[in-house]
């Protein structure tokens, strides 16, 4: 019998099972796909090309959540060395991307007065406290002491950091707790080297130490007995174990068991939770596009880009050159192909503005539809107060992990942050305390 199943092998179900058979126990990794990395998985093919399902950066590097995993794992992620030319695009124009509030005071972004009005803002961010302001939007916190139309249209950008873009929708105080954090540690994103691959190359030996991964092997039951999760059947046995870890996004826990059991109001979340959707285009060139080595992030459009080949060789064979552009579809995308088709005109048709020879040196591309981005939207309904726990109060032996539970940060940081809760409450409790 193993420790802990995990469902889900993504950022969370990967780190959660590594946590814990780091420590000794016996888990059994379950994924229905033929490859481990869910929403963040990556593959080289034939040709030499590593390819990764968009692009996957990780906040405040060395400092950040992720990161965390590795140091309780005792080793850290190789990041690449911090390039320091991140760049922003506003109005179609390319800008150096400001450093702390000194370089925002300085940014030619915008004018003086602007300038002065968004340094106020963010001293007034760096103080408040996130706890009073995630069931209100950035909108609401700015107006509160606000007016000024040139810095109302750069608020896009501070809540393009928790990625939504949207300052009506994105919750005010995840907006604040991540600022916070990122002015502390005085870093911004890293781009682990071979990106994602690395992760999970490295999370997967943890596990083989005293676990197993199952491919192409899907959950159709988690089994509840009196009370408590004491197994998953699956399409092709049954497994038993005293801690059930769910990994995967949390709407398709309900169909594994009966509702009923579950709390109502993680039921409720579950049914109704909005997810974001992007689009992304792998560009492969003959020579580079540009000199920039870092990322590029959108103010005013919801892009993001990478110029892998810039900084890490190992993404493409020699002569060939890598770049990988995200934009954000519409809210709540179903879809619809008029829909892409529009959003991919106004990605390339930014990029010609900034680039004007980029299109014209494309030799291939790569276009990934990616309808499940972010599981969660951080709007004020789903920011950290409200999400789901990760540990069941109804079931016991019976934990949530991923970007859609209560976690810290956004996106793949709540990955990372719930697989350490839920490894650690499963480490201190009376089994795991028994077999230490």
């Amino acid at each position: 019998m193993a420790d802990a199943i995990i469902i889900g092998a993504g950022y969370a179900g990967m780190s959660a099972a590594a946590l814990l058979a780091h420590s000794g126990r016996k888990v059994i990794v379950l994924e229905a796909a033929g490859t481990i990395g869910g929403r963040a998985y990556a593959y080289r093919n034939e040709k030499g090309y590593l390819w990764e399902y968009g692009a996957h950066s990780h906040r405040l590097a060395h400092k950040g959540i992720a990161n965390e995993v590795f140091k309780r794992l005792g080793e850290e992620i190789d990041f690449l060395p911090e390039a320091k030319d991140a760049k922003l695009i506003f109005q179609e124009k390319l800008w150096e991307r400001p450093e702390g509030s000194a370089g925002f005071l300085k940014t030619p972004m915008l004018s003086l007065r602007a300038r002065l009005t968004l340094l106020v803002l963010l001293i007034k961010i760096k103080k408040a406290n996130p706890i009073e302001w995630y069931d209100k939007t950035l909108l609401d916190f700015y107006k509160t002491s606000f007016q000024n139309p040139e810095v109302e249209a750069f608020l896009p950008f501070l809540g393009m950091t928790v990625m939504c873009p949207a300052p009506d929708k994105v919750s005010a105080g995840e907006v604040i707790a991540f600022l916070q954090r990122a002015l502390k540690a005085g870093v911004g994103v890293g781009e682990p080297r071979s990106g994602s691959a690395q992760i999970f190359s490295r999370l997967e030996k943890h596990i083989e130490k005293s676990g197993e991964i199952h491919l192409q092997e899907k959950a159709q039951k988690i089994i509840i007995e009196n009370g408590r999760a004491v197994g998953v059947e699956t399409d092709r046995v049954k497994y038993s174990a005293p801690n059930i870890i769910f990994a995967a996004r949390l709407p398709l826990v309900l169909d594994l068991m009966d509702n009923l059991l579950l709390p109502k109001d993680l039921v409720d979340y579950a049914k109704n939770i909005e997810n974001s959707s992007g689009l992304t285009i792998d560009f492969i060139t003959d020579m580079p596009v540009t000199n920039i080595r870092s990322s590029l992030l959108g103010v005013d459009v919801p892009i993001w880009a990478r110029f892998q080949s810039n900084a890490d060789d190992s993404f493409t064979p020699p002569g060939k050159y890598l770049s990988t552009w995200g934009i954000m579809l519409p809210w709540h995308f179903n879809g619809d192909e008029k829909t892409v088709e529009q959003t991919e005109k106004r990605l390339k048709s930014t990029i010609s503005a900034i680039f004007p020879d980029f299109m014209s040196k494309v030799v291939a591309e790569r276009k990934t539809v990616v309808p499940v981005m972010n599981g969660n939207v951080l709007t004020p309904a789903q920011s950290k107060p409200y999400r789901p726990d990760i540990e069941c109060s109804t079931i016991k032996g019976l934990y949530f992990i991923g970007d859609t539970v209560k976690g810290d940060g956004c996106s793949g940081d709540i990955s990372f942050s719930s697989a350490l809760i839920a490894a650690d409450r499963i480490l201190g409790s009376r089994m795991g305390k028994s077999n230490v």
